[in-house]
Formats: C-alpha cells, sequence, structure tokens
C-alpha cells in the first residue's frame, strides 16, 4: 500500500505516462487511416514492438509490415463482425455446429455473418 505522500511523489510521472499512452493512441488512429482499416488490437502491436526494439532506429519496413499483418490475419472483415458489439477478432466469433451462425463470445449475440 502507498501513502497519501508517495502518491503525490508519483502523480507528475503517472500524469506524464497516461498523457503519452494517449499521444500512442492518437498515432495508432493515424496509422489506421493511413491503412483504411480498423485495426482493435494495434496498442498491442505498438506495445509489442516496444517491448522487442529498444531503439526505434532498429525497426525496418519489412518488421512493422510483419507485425501489422499478423495482427490483421486475426481479424474478420468489418461486414462479419458482431453486429451488436462489433467485436472482429476471429478467435472470439465461434462457429455453431450447424455452420450458419457465429456466436460472438464478447457480448453473446448469435448471429449469421452476411459473407456465409
Amino acid at each position: 500500500m502507498i501513502t497519501t505522500k508517495q502518491a503525490k511523489t508519483i502523480l507528475p510521472t503517472m500524469r506524464a505516462a497516461v498523457a503519452a499512452l494517449h499521444e500512442v493512441w492518437a498515432k495508432c488512429r493515424e496509422v489506421e487511416r493511413t491503412l483504411g482499416h480498423d485495426m482493435d488490437g494495434l496498442e498491442g502491436v505498438v506495445q509489442d514492438i516496444a517491448a522487442a526494439v529498444d531503439d526505434a532506429d532498429q525497426m525496418d519496413v519489412a518488421y512493422v509490415r510483419d507485425a501489422i499483418n499478423a495482427q490483421a490475419d486475426e481479424l474478420v472483415s468489418e461486414t462479419d463482425a458482431c453486429p451488436k458489439c462489433r467485436e472482429r477478432n476471429i478467435d472470439k466469433l465461434i462457429w455453431q455446429k450447424n455452420g450458419v451462425h457465429v456466436k460472438c463470445t464478447t457480448c453473446g449475440k448469435r448471429y449469421t455473418p452476411p459473407s456465409k
């Protein structure tokens, strides 16, 4: 447990960290606009890249392309997203045994994707 004094000491650092995260999220939206594709997990890709690369200058085009494509491959098209919560992660959209319906494990909605 931290004290009020400790909280006051770290408050400026926490504010700076939150501000930096908002900048990252804004930059992620720029990437999405450039790609013309909504990528729900883009922040995770950025975190993974940051954890793996000590110096941003070490990143190259192939590394960025492969990291983003790996995440994009896990998404269904926007038209096949859950109509209730817009979930697109393929691991959270489970085809039912009847082969016609999909169940969204995020919100529980059962639906037939338009591309079926």
